[in-house]
């Protein structure tokens, strides 16, 4: 609810910015290019400030709204794509010296049947597929940057008061099978990109159905869930 109150301010000041240019009174556009990389920086403040089992999407959206808001500064005045691999290594580093206290944490780049209650995914380049089959599923991080990220959790128990997974992509895509008997609740910022909620869980209240919270940052991209 909050990602949505936010998001509409900023369409909110576009707008009047908009007319003030008409005007001759303002132009806003010229701030809205100079910084809106602070957008990737401020959500990615927020996840980390969330009790969020995974710190890898926040890491990775402040990690990327630091360079680009450096280059709409002048303060690197190269290409940011000489930058973007080995600034997304660094933003999985600083992630893994995050304490951890769920079990079976760590970063899978390979396809095939898994049991972590938590994940923690990262496709960058490349295609990551997985099959959960976790008795305690907790929920995790799935991050998907000019790649793809599969998950199926239809073999996944999900234990009440639920679980969270924070996706983020960008020029990539990301895609959740979930059981029929789970509730989904979607939620986040999409920028040039969206989500689709196909799951029959939305569609009918069920208070004792576990769960599953997923907060999006889409940037040209997309998030699939479906049951």
């Amino acid at each position: 609810m909050k990602s949505k109150f936010y998001l509409g301010i900023i369409f909110i000041l576009i707008g009047i910015g908009a007319i003030f240019k008409q005007l001759g009174l303002w132009d806003l556009s010229n701030i809205i290019f100079t910084w809106w990389p602070l957008i990737l920086i401020g959500s990615g403040v927020s996840q980390l400030g969330k009790r969020s089992v995974s710190k890898t999407s926040g890491i990775t959206l402040i990690v990327i709204g630091v360079l680009f808001q450096m280059r709409k500064l002048s303060i690197i005045n190269v290409s940011l794509t000489k930058f973007f691999l080995p600034a997304i290594i660094i933003a999985i580093g600083v992630s893994m010296l995050f304490p951890r206290t769920l079990k079976k944490e760590n970063f899978e780049f390979s396809k095939g049947e898994v049991d972590q209650d938590v994940v923690d995914s990262l496709a960058l380049f490349s295609t990551v597929k997985n099959r959960n089959i976790s008795k305690n599923f907790r929920g995790g991080s799935l991050v998907a940057l000019f790649g793809g990220v599969d998950l199926d959790l239809r073999d996944a128990y999900l234990l009440n008061p639920g679980a969270r997974i924070d996706v983020t992509t960008a020029f990539g895509g990301v895609n959740i099978i979930v059981p029929p008997e789970w509730k989904v609740v979607v939620k986040g910022i999409p920028i040039f990109g969206g989500w689709s909620n196909k799951t029959r869980g939305k569609d009918y209240v069920n208070l004792e159905a576990p769960i599953l919270n997923v907060h999006c940052f889409v940037a040209f991209g997309g998030v699939d869930i479906k049951d």
